[in-house]
């Protein structure tokens, strides 16, 4: 019986094998280093939300308690001004008459309450009423008043917080949120005996827009004050609605329940969103004064770590990646290189060489090539010089078959010739001529002055005016300052040539060519040659075909070879006033 072969697992590294070197490559790294890094980001970021959360309690409880601080401090004016009334004799024996008896008239106590508002009168009073125990008006400052029946709650209310004041929030006749102060009115002979009651109507500006509008917790956040129902008196948010519940106690509700655990602060849900929440009990005055503080704005601070965190992440990933094709580069380039170089020589480019400055065997490699595809560079340059060698001998052999002085001793026995026949413009054309041809044969230099130029010139001119029969006249303007400078030889001749063909043909007088030679700035000079000719429309392409021949053509491209492209030839023209060519050097 034959026994069953195990079927072998293969190992890691033959799974490793599996994939290329590259990816191998980006796991070990990523494992190594991304994976950490994360668990380190993320157990930093949940500690760190934690300590800003208990630190925002921290400082929005500290707030609340400066801004209770500070809402008692505004209220001592108001309660000083109900003590003041309280407490004035004219008004204690105003309200402690019986029938019968002989009491303070209105006007005596309207006299004592200005007498009163001279002392203290705060800036957000809107009304003032005193009344007796029968629940009868003696007094009342009439800028703002609410119905009868609000005043027997603010009277509960009072009567509930005695000996304290009592807060309580109403809609004024003006449809205004008002903030009543109430008190009780004590005789102070006989401080069980109640004589009536004194309310002081506080604008709601007060609260809404000078002390809880100067806190700012943040986008959001909502600063209100309740009552021990928890009907909102004011708030920071004008959107909140005064004199109700807060979402239906909600909010109230869940303040009452951390009351009895004693918790100041706490995390809550209103409204479906979850918010830091912090109050402050003011039994005295029967109010809770609540921050809250939505879970968005605080999630935003802690969002921009997280932000942070991914772009460290991302950071080291691209490192990771960038290490990864370093080494993976330092693998396979050379190989790539070499292959790509013998690419290139293959279609027959030998100029470039493998840069490889390591000390590896691909590097000894890579050395033995270059020195291979050098020397058979150097052999085909070797080819090429000895091949222009030859064309060179071969031109000088041609050149030399033509004897030059053999064809000027011909010239100038034609010269002589026609001035012994008193031939004297034959004779300036073949003396020009000679000239002209001495200075473009014999004379092998490629730059000459500007002076060797305008001879040349002149001597071209002398042979086309024998041609067009003196039907043009010369003029020069010259700088002579410049006429040592140097340009490249037979630059104007074309130039002067297109004058003369596009400038006499077809005119019934002179032409006039004008030469202009001058300094047009500090480092240029200018050549222009002008003639008054008949023109052409240089923006019709016909026409701008005419100085596009050999010779302008030519001119132009000299010009830039040898000066750069900033510097070359210029034409302008106008049809039946002439034209204009302006050539442009370095001095």
């Amino acid at each position: 019986m034959q026994r069953k072969k195990c079927k072998r697992f293969p190992s890691l590294p033959q799974i490793m094998r599996k994939f290329k070197i590259q990816n191998r490559l980006t796991i070990i790294f990523l494992v190594v280093s991304v994976i950490p890094i994360l668990f380190i980001g993320f157990y930093s970021y949940s500690i760190y939300s934690k300590s800003i959360n208990e630190k925002l309690s921290k400082s929005t409880f500290q707030a609340l308690t400066l801004l209770n601080k500070n809402m008692l401090t505004e209220l001592n004016s108001y309660q000083f001004l109900a003590g003041s009334v309280s407490t004035n004799s004219t008004i204690q024996e105003r309200l402690a008459a019986v029938p019968g008896q002989t009491a303070p008239s209105n006007a005596a106590i309207n006299i004592t309450m200005d007498n009163i508002y001279r002392n203290i009168y705060p800036a957000y009073v809107q009304n003032v009423r005193i009344i007796n125990s029968k629940r009868e008006p003696i007094y009342e400052l009439g800028y703002d008043g609410i119905p009868d029946d609000k005043y027997e709650d603010i009277i509960h209310q009072v009567d509930l917080n005695t000996p304290y004041d009592s807060l309580n929030y109403v809609k004024s006749y003006r449809t205004s949120n008002t903030i009543v102060l109430g008190r009780k009115i004590n005789d102070l002979n006989n401080i069980d005996n109640q004589l009536g009651y004194v309310f002081v109507f506080i604008g709601g500006e007060l609260f809404s827009k000078v002390i809880l509008s100067s806190v700012d917790l943040g986008t959001g956040s909502n600063i209100m004050i309740m009552d021990k129902e928890g009907k909102i008196m004011s708030s920071s948010n004008k959107e909140t609605l005064l004199g109700d519940s807060y979402y239906k106690d909600e909010l109230f509700n869940q303040i009452k329940k951390q009351e009895r655990l004693k918790n100041h602060s706490f995390t809550g849900t209103v409204n479906g969103h979850m918010q830091q929440v912090s109050y402050i009990n003011n039994s005295q005055l029967g109010w809770y004064l609540v921050s809250t503080v939505p879970f968005s704005y605080i999630n935003s601070e802690t969002s921009k770590i997280t932000t942070s965190l991914l772009i460290v992440i991302s950071i080291i990933i691209v490192l990771c990646i960038l290490i990864i094709l370093v080494l993976y580069a330092s693998i396979l380039k050379p190989i790539r290189q070499i292959i790509a170089f013998c690419n290139q020589i293959s279609y027959g480019d030998l100029s470039n060489r493998i840069e490889d400055y390591s000390k590896d065997e691909m590097a000894v490699l890579a050395n033995k090539i270059n020195s291979m595809v050098a020397k058979i560079e150097q052999l085909m340059k070797d080819q090429k010089s000895h091949q222009k060698r030859r064309r060179s001998l071969e031109l000088q052999m041609l050149q030399s078959q033509i004897n030059p002085h053999f064809l000027f001793n011909t010239l100038n026995s034609l010269r002589w010739l026609a001035i012994i026949n008193q031939v004297p413009v034959l004779s300036d054309g073949i003396s020009s001529l000679a000239e002209l041809l001495r200075s473009t044969i014999i004379n092998q230099d490629e730059q000459i002055t500007i002076e060797q130029e305008l001879q040349n010139l002149d001597n071209y001119f002398a042979i086309q005016k024998i041609r067009y029969a003196d039907n043009f006249d010369i003029e020069y303007d010259l700088d002579k300052s410049l006429l040592h400078s140097m340009i490249p030889k037979l630059i104007l001749q074309p130039i002067a040539e297109n004058a003369i063909i596009h400038g006499v043909t077809d005119i019934g007088g002179k032409v006039l060519i004008q030469i202009r030679i001058y300094l047009e700035d500090e480092h240029n000079i200018a050549i222009e040659i002008m003639d008054n000719g008949k023109g052409f429309d240089t923006t019709k392409q016909g026409n701008a075909d005419k100085l596009s021949g050999i010779g302008i053509t030519n001119v132009a491209e000299r010009i830039k070879l040898q000066y750069g492209d900033s510097y070359g030839l210029f034409i302008t023209s106008t049809i039946g006033q002439g034209t204009s060519c302006k050539l442009t050097i370095p001095r």
